[in-house]
């Protein structure tokens, strides 16, 4: 676990007065933060792993029922990144820097608990409009007669109106996080979506000891009942994600146990001159707001024509293939964007523009040292991991062919993908909320066209919605550097000579990783050979990368030493 904050709590005493606290000296040995999160990231991402295998060997390869799930799930999943972990929250861990740094740790605290009691309003309300909207919407669109829903609307519709509630719990989990965070503390939130994950297992091994494995596909009736259930397993599974969170509140002084009549007092106090209270976090929050829906909506408008488009299992097959690929990107690229953002954002709020340049370039190296071999790795051993992991139960050849080509597409979107994320934070830590969203904003357009453009002009299956995707992540990246180039100071000399070293690595990954696999499966069989592959890739990395004197190497060597 995270050692509480180095300097006195003083939240413990909310009469104390308190001057602004070291929001740098919180944001101290990074590299063992993001070692930290990377760990319970890999926990989290593997539980994930597992019941996305436990749900294909349940539902198959062409379930017209748990493709109905999946669309489903992409709602309330919009809403979690839109309010939750996106716009909301990032935008609040802005605003409680600030506040903390210059009024202190109790000041910090009232805006946490005030805009928790906001969102938790707005969370109601945003449900019950979108339970509404799903509930009474046509099931062909005006004028384009496009069948949103797919041939067969009703389940989507009732499944999602059985998720929609969690919302209301993962938002409310992902502002918690935040306020974490930005105290120094980073153990609990990333251990919440563990919870999450194990509690989400235990519904599928209850439906798998009720209903059998490999129920027919077409056997719809069984299908709904199982992804009925299921869904009131999501939601528990919500609720013990915000609960699990909730002791490391009272420690660090961020909620207390307060009358009704305290809790209106509290209400009632004025936010310090100038300090942003939760009105200026939602009026902060409406440029990223839209950012992430731009973004998030991407994400629905590609699950949606996969549920239109493609033939059935198309929208469960693109999932899976997705899940595949943020298992080393939220391992690499999404752990250190969380472990580096809220240094960025102290460097960024005392105007030191240099430390902002070196934390964000150090980070994109060290990204680009993991990222690029696994883009590779995947891209060469998708069709064994797809097969490995999932061709089991009800999922055949067949899906495993649709799903690795979706998967090898995806390989070549986690590079940028993950560095749209880390420059784009690098934005918002600057106080540019606006570049970000129009980059987006155009991306969500050339996303859509690419999307037709490559299913109904090209004859692509899953593969084009995924292509599409990663056509986009690098466009997005490529508009973004720029303006970031013109912000900061000048890149230190041998950025690109680092990435190409790296790339040089990678391709010597790839081309071990593919021997292994062919010389060690005949002998080992499938799996054992796959780990061969996998492990024998990952060395054969790191010695070129010691033979190249890689400084990602040194540096690694230099916090072991540590």
């Amino acid at each position: 676990m995270d050692a509480a904050p180095q300097q006195p709590d003083r939240s413990e005493d909310p009469g104390t007065p308190s001057s602004g606290a070291d929001l740098v000296g919180r944001h101290t040995r990074l590299g063992r933060r993001t070692a930290l999160i990377s760990v319970l990231t890999l926990v989290s991402r593997v539980l994930g792993y597992v019941r996305e295998i436990l749900s294909a060997a349940l539902f198959g390869d062409k379930s017209a029922i748990f493709d109905a799930f999946i669309t489903a799930w992409r709602v309330p999943n919009l809403f979690r990144r839109f309010l939750g972990e996106g716009a909301i929250s990032t935008s609040f861990q802005t605003a409680m820097t600030e506040v903390e740094g210059r009024h202190g740790e109790e000041a910090g605290a009232r805006l946490f608990r005030g805009t928790v009691r906001v969102l938790i309003l707005i969370l109601i309300g945003v449900c019950l409009v979108t339970m509404g909207l799903v509930a009474l919407m046509p099931d062909r669109m005006p004028i384009t007669g496009w069948a949103w829903l797919g041939a067969d609307p009703q389940p989507v519709r009732q499944l999602t109106l059985l998720l929609m509630p969690f919302v209301v719990m993962v938002c409310a989990g992902a502002l918690i996080g935040g306020a974490l965070q930005v105290r120094g503390h980073f153990a609990t939130p990333a251990l919440a979506p563990v919870a999450l994950n194990i509690v989400w297992i235990a519904s599928l091994a209850v439906l798998a000891g009720t209903f059998g494995w490999g129920v027919a596909s077409n056997d719809q009736v069984t299908h709904l009942a199982m992804a009925e259930r299921l869904a009131l397993g999501v939601l528990i599974a919500g609720m013990v994600q915000l609960v699990v969170q909730i002791p490391v509140l009272f420690r660090f002084g961020l909620v207390r146990i307060q009358s009704p009549a305290a809790q209106i007092r509290e209400m009632r106090i004025p936010a310090a001159p100038g300090a942003p209270g939760p009105g200026t976090v939602l009026k902060r929050a409406l440029p990223l707001a839209l950012g992430a829906a731009v973004y998030q909506i991407n994400v629905m408008v590609d699950g949606l024509m996969a549920e239109s488009l493609l033939a059935d299992g198309g929208p469960t097959l693109h999932y899976y293939a997705n899940r595949v690929q943020q298992f080393p990107m939220a391992l690499v690229a999404i752990a250190a964007t969380s472990a580096v953002f809220p240094a960025l954002q102290a460097h960024g709020q005392k105007g030191d523009l240099g430390a902002v340049r070196r934390l964000h370039d150090t980070t994109h190296r060290s990204v680009a040292f993991l990222a690029i071999p696994a883009s590779v790795g995947l891209f060469v051993l998708a069709g064994p991991i797809i097969s490995v992991s999932f061709e089991r139960g009800a999922f055949g050849a067949e899906g495993v062919v649709r799903t690795s080509a979706a998967l090898r597409m995806l390989a070549l979107a986690i590079l940028p993908a993950g560095a749209m994320g880390l420059v784009a934070r690098t934005y918002y830590a600057l106080g540019d909320f606006k570049t970000p969203v129009r980059v987006s904003m155009v991306l969500l357009v050339v996303n859509a066209v690419l999307n037709l453009v490559l299913i109904r002009g090209a004859g692509m299956d899953v593969d084009g919605l995924a292509l599409g995707t990663a056509t986009t992540s690098w466009l997005g990246l490529v508009a973004l550097l720029p303006g970031l180039k013109r912000r900061l100071p000048a890149a230190e000399p041998g950025q690109w000579r680092s990435f190409a070293r790296t790339a040089l690595c990678a391709a010597v990954c790839g081309g071990v990783a593919w021997g292994v696999l062919g010389v060690a499966t005949p002998y080992l069989g499938a799996t054992f050979g796959l780990l061969a592959a996998m492990a024998g890739g990952g060395a054969a990395h790191l010695v070129a990368a010691v033979g190249l004197r890689a400084p990602e190497m040194s540096a690694l060597r230099r916090r072991r030493s540590r």
